[in-house]
């Protein structure tokens, strides 16, 4: 029974990446943007089997994940700058769990997170929800605060950072393989939020209405994200924002990837005292 059900689960993860790699390629040929992929990537068959491997491993770690939710969330008081984490759609709290250990040993212990509801509610009760969190931090609305986040996570992350009575508070700004101006896969989404997703509706809208935090302010996407499609939709397109991109791998991966905890290491370390 057991073999079976692993097998089962292998298949399913397995058929919905190629299925989501495949909307990949055909968002981004309309999109005219496989050339400057292909360019930048080299030939696409081994970025984008990495991506599709990636991928399976990421669903394998979520579901695992999954069971710390049985264990009370950790918040910290310890010294140093706070750091809020923001998970993306459909995920929770435990998307954090290998970053946080990653930037525990970085020296960074004073780590939040912060957890929404994706499934069954709007994206501004996730604002709304995320600005409560930062009141509720030591300090209040006086101490500084990095935060980060992943995909939605990111949106969420980047219009908080722009509410004029918090911008002069974030310290730091970091999103990861977030949908700044969307994603064509949004089109397919189960509810309002992910449809909101699709480029040129609310949240897009949402997001180019805020203007950006006084702070350093950090980008990092795959050119093989198959979440986020076609690219463009990956960047900001706004002054002051540091991009990255990373090596190829998947949307999800990224919460798990050494080489993205580096570079976050990397930032942090370059703007925000331990």
């Amino acid at each position: 029974m057991l073999f079976f059900i692993l097998s089962l689960f292998f298949w399913a993860v397995f058929v919905l990446a190629v299925l989501r790699y495949t909307a990949f390629f055909l968002s981004n040929h309309l999109a005219g943007e496989l050339g400057e992929i292909r360019e930048k990537a080299g030939p696409l068959f081994l970025p984008v089997l990495r991506g599709v491997v990636t991928a399976m491993l990421a669903d394998a770690v979520a579901l695992a994940s999954s069971l710390f939710l049985l264990l009370p969330e950790d918040d910290p008081d310890t010294p140093g700058v706070p750091v809020v984490m923001v998970h993306g759609l459909y995920h929770n709290r435990t998307a954090w769990l290998i970053m946080k250990r990653r930037l525990r040993k970085a020296g960074y212990t004073n780590l939040h997170t912060y957890q929404y509801n994706s499934f069954t509610r709007d994206f501004e009760p996730a604002v709304h929800g995320l600005l409560r969190k930062l009141d509720s931090l030591p300090g209040g609305r006086d101490a500084g605060v990095v935060l980060m986040g992943h995909s939605l996570g990111g949106l969420v992350s980047r219009c908080v950072a722009g509410n004029p009575q918090y911008r002069d508070r974030i310290k730091g700004l970091i999103t990861l393989g977030s949908p700044h101006h969307g994603s064509d896969l949004a089109r397919l989404g189960g509810n309002r939020m992910a449809r909101d997703l699709i480029p040129g509706r609310h949240i897009s809208r949402a997001v180019d209405r805020m203007p950006d935090p006084h702070c350093p302010r950090l980008g990092i996407f795959t050119l093989t994200d198959d979440y986020v499609f076609p690219l463009s939709m990956l960047r900001t397109g706004r002054e002051g924002w540091q991009e990255k991109i990373c090596s190829p791998m998947a949307h999800v991966w990224m919460l798990y990837s050494r080489e993205i905890s580096a570079m976050v290491v990397d930032f942090l370390k370059e703007n925000v005292e331990p």
